[in-house]
């Protein structure tokens, strides 16, 4: 039984993954840098989007150099080590995986032929539809699994893996590549399949990504007691959106909010970049739609047994301070 409790985590609590090809099953060696020479001046530029304001026969000529690319890598592809292991090890535990790669479909499966991989029904590629990092590239892999965006990680050894994740919703693990300068995207580093797979069998607990800021800044022993925390969100907060974010980063654990409570006109104006569709709607609904898709371990509940907060953003970690003495 997996022990790990909240505000730890480890992402052997996630309930599918969502796996790059190249790079974390297969290698295939790409390098795309006479690409980029060609068609962008050697510019470290998205190739798939940047191809966007190219006349058509300039797209077709990139297309065909991409796909050209891929498919002489594929020939030479090699299997990433512990990958099947990985692959074998989510399976025995009927752990759902899918495959999402940038790459085309034509070049995953003679790859997957030639290192003998077992792909999985479905494989999301670029052929059709979003790709990476296009969050809903991911939240199609993640209803082909059954699963909402939350209970899944995209396991990746790029960039574009790990925005998605974040874009997403999903943790993001990162694989192969722990001294990329991009690492701190990642919920988790892990430098070979080898040591994800280990963590997996054996599960240390993890400070999760959103905390690891107020980790560095106040110190682990800050987030396990602030987690304890029930606070009481007063209904006329006129900056409502603000006081919760406020709490939600600095690790209390449970908000509490009134129950039948709507959101106000004046507190949706004063809640930054709010659409305008939760107008009206309960407070609770409206907190627990927004603030969990950056704080997904957090309890939004209905209730007034909370510790009230005096509602000013700016006075609540002084008032948490205060309950955590």
């Amino acid at each position: 039984m997996n022990k790990i409790q909240p505000p730890h985590w480890h992402p052997v609590q996630c309930a599918g993954f969502i796996l790059d090809w190249d790079g974390v099953l297969a290698d295939t060696k790409l390098d795309f840098s006479e690409i980029r020479s060609k068609y962008f001046q050697g510019r470290p530029v998205p190739l798939l989007e940047g191809m966007a304001m190219f006349s058509e026969k300039e797209k077709s000529e990139l297309w065909h150099d991409i796909y050209e690319l891929e498919m002489n890598g594929a020939e030479q592809a090699t299997p990433v080590q512990y990958a099947m292991d990985f692959v074998e090890w989510l399976n025995q535990k009927s752990i759902p995986w899918v495959v999402v790669s940038r790459n085309c479909g034509d070049s995953i499966r003679l790859a997957a032929k030639k290192i003998n991989f077992p792909l999985p029904d479905k494989v999301f590629c670029r052929d059709a539809g979003p790709v990476k990092p296009d969050p809903k590239a991911l939240w199609l892999a993640a209803k082909e699994l059954n699963l909402e965006a939350q209970q899944c990680a995209m396991v990746g050894d790029y960039v574009y893996d790990l925005v998605g994740a974040r874009r997403a919703g999903m943790r993001a693990l990162l694989v192969q590549r722990p001294q990329a300068d991009w690492r701190h995207w990642a919920d988790a580093v892990f430098p070979t399949m080898k040591d994800l797979l280990e963590a997996l069998q054996s599960p240390l607990p993890l400070i999760p990504w959103e905390y690891t800021s107020l980790v560095e800044q106040k110190g682990e022993r800050w987030l396990i007691k602030a987690w304890l925390l029930s606070l009481q969100i007063p209904d006329d907060a006129p900056d409502i959106g603000s006081l919760c974010e406020e709490a939600a980063r600095l690790g209390a654990g449970s908000l509490v909010i009134s129950p039948s409570v709507s959101l106000s006109p004046a507190q949706w104006k004063n809640w930054p970049g709010l659409s305008p569709v939760y107008l009206g709607m309960e407070q609770g609904a409206v907190i627990r739609e927004v603030l969990k898709k950056r704080f997904p371990l957090i309890s939004i509940r209905e209730g007034t047994d909370g510790v009230l907060l005096s509602g000013v953003p700016h006075l609540v970690e002084r008032e948490m301070e205060a309950l955590l003495k």
